[in-house]
């Protein structure tokens, strides 16, 4: 097992409550992952990331981080594996999805009733 091996993304997606099940789940099975999360969107003008003003709304700090999780190449099956067996799905969704506004978003045929 190099150093440097490369990794595969497993799970990337606005869902925090998955993440950290996830993050118990590989844990458990005695994988080592790489776990993180991090803000995407633009800050909105005359304000900077301690004084968003999106944050100020009666129901306080919007969750707006992208949450991931990758393991080596290596330990890929196990870690699918293990998911699998803990009744949990990993989901990749593009980026593109994660950071566009919902109410811009195109509707697709097979959206529609």
């Amino acid at each position: 097992m190099s150093l440097f091996e490369k990794r595969v993304l497993l799970f990337r997606k606005r869902d925090k409550e998955t993440w950290g099940s996830l993050k118990r789940v590989l844990n458990d099975a005695g994988i080592s992952f790489r776990g993180s999360h991090y803000e995407m969107e633009n800050i909105p003008v005359g304000g900077y990331s301690a004084m968003d003003p999106r944050n100020f709304g009666k129901g306080g700090r919007i969750d707006r981080e992208i949450y991931t999780i990758s393991v080596k190449a290596s330990l890929e099956e196990a870690a699918r594996e293990a998911i699998r067996k803990s009744g949990h799905v990993a989901e990749v969704e593009d980026v593109k999805s994660l950071t566009e506004d919902p109410s811009k978003r195109v509707k697709r045929d097979s959206d529609s009733f």
